[in-house]
């Protein structure tokens, strides 16, 4: 009966000064529906990420430049950190060096027990123009192989790149539907010759497909979209001047093997021809964990930023019931007159302040998904809300009522009954 008194009472008291209570939950409304929506994002950016790496294909292993912090043959003999994310990265200008890696590294990962495909990967820098318009792509420069390494590559109108266009320096391109759109609208581009403007170089290339969108929707995929593919040689010869440019080599292990263990023996063979800073072998339960780590660092630094606003808010909490206490004076003394104890009176302005903050977070959750909403609707990306934020939100504003409002009872109920009847 106290405990269902004590709340009637302090939902009388919040309704009475309606606009003095928002007002003090605007700092737990503020800090509560940040923290959510943000870590809300945060996991549908790892659903997307999640997505788009699963698009690669299950046995897709990069050797990419630089040492970006995963040892997997540590992980593998430990059994700890399961990602393999160590927390210090190789040198930093590695990790974008297109002279590492050389022809040879390709004839020795193809010689791999458990190799199935390899192809080089060289990145093109300019522009792509057709009559008067002008689009920005990224231009990825891969053999034939690439379309059974990268499962998402899949052309949906024309043809790949083939071993002629390959042995011939063919000056062919297979574009995306962002670049297709851009250039061309609704008019078929297969046939059609559009320039690749570099730094020192323009040259005309002919569309001899387009590729299908990716078969994910994410705040990732309009990158996919994006993507045009010229022959790995025709690249090297016109852009890169005949040297090899590889920015990184990409591997497909066959159906009947282990992954992991096909990457160790790619690690295992690049160690052979070069320092251990230099690479790093990925396969896509690498890939995934890493960017998961990096994610949820980034979203708990995000969210314990936005979470300041909370103490904020605590603080109001505790003023207004300190102001509620000195205004209610008479009251208290009248409840302390009739048989009131010490104890009533604190649980009755506690459970107030625990009110205030708990109906801030329930108010700061619809909040939350009334935006969540708006960012689906506006956006690729889809927030994802999940129980245990809800549920940590919920138990954070039963703390600050608690935290907060225990100074203000603790001097309402210590209040003298005959001093308080006197009080005007």
């Amino acid at each position: 009966m106290i405990i269902l008194e004590s709340i009637k009472l302090a939902l009388k008291a919040v309704w009475a000064h309606k606009i003095r209570s928002f007002l003090t939950m605007l700092g737990i409304l503020i800090g509560i529906s940040s923290v959510v929506l943000l870590v809300s994002l945060g996991e549908g950016v790892k659903e997307d990420i999640k997505g788009m790496i699963g698009d690669l294909g299950s046995n897709f292993i990069f050797v990419v430049a630089g040492d970006v912090g995963m040892d997997t043959s540590a992980t593998e003999q430990s059994g700890q950190n399961p990602g393999g994310l160590k927390s210090s990265f190789g040198n930093p200008a590695n990790l974008f060096a297109t002279d590492i890696f050389k022809k040879e590294d390709l004839e020795e990962i193809e010689k791999i027990s458990g190799v199935e495909y390899v192809s080089p990967m060289g990145i093109i820098s300019g522009l792509m123009k057709y009559d008067d318009k002008i689009t920005s792509p990224m231009i990825i420069s891969a053999n034939p192989e690439m379309q059974y390494i990268w499962s998402g590559l899949s052309i949906e109108q024309g043809r790949f790149i083939n071993d002629g266009d390959i042995n011939n320096e063919h000056k062919v391109i297979i574009i995306g539907e962002t670049p297709k759109q851009n250039l061309f609208g609704d008019e078929d581009a297969i046939g059609k010759k559009i320039k690749i403007a570099g730094s020192n170089v323009e040259e005309e290339f002919e569309v001899i497909g387009i590729f299908a969108q990716p078969t994910i929707t994410s705040a990732f995929s309009g990158d996919m979209n994006t993507i045009t593919l010229i022959p790995y040689t025709t690249g090297k010869q016109i852009f890169n001047d005949g040297e090899e440019q590889i920015f990184r080599i990409a591997i497909k292990a066959n159906d009947r093997v282990d992954v992991k263990e096909v990457s160790q023996k790619i690690q295992q063979n690049m160690l052979q021809r070069h320092e251990k800073e230099e690479f790093t072998v990925m396969n896509q339960e690498d890939m995934l964990s890493m960017l998961d780590d990096i994610l949820t660092m980034m979203t708990a630094f995000i969210a314990a930023i936005a979470a300041i606003s909370l103490v904020v808010g605590g603080v109001g909490i505790m003023n207004i019931m300190l102001v509620s206490v000195t205004e209610r004076t008479r009251e208290i003394g009248l409840r302390k007159a009739v048989g009131a104890t010490n104890g009533a009176i604190l649980f009755q302005f506690l459970t107030e302040a625990i009110i205030l903050s708990v109906l801030g977070g329930l108010i700061s959750l619809l909040m939350v998904a009334v935006g969540v909403e708006a960012i689906k609707y506006y956006s690729d990306i889809t927030p994802v809300i999940t129980t245990g934020s809800v549920v940590l939100s919920m138990g954070v504003c039963i703390g600050i009522g608690l935290v907060f409002g225990i100074a203000p009872a603790v001097q309402a109920s210590r209040k003298d009954p005959i001093e308080s009847l006197r009080y005007e």
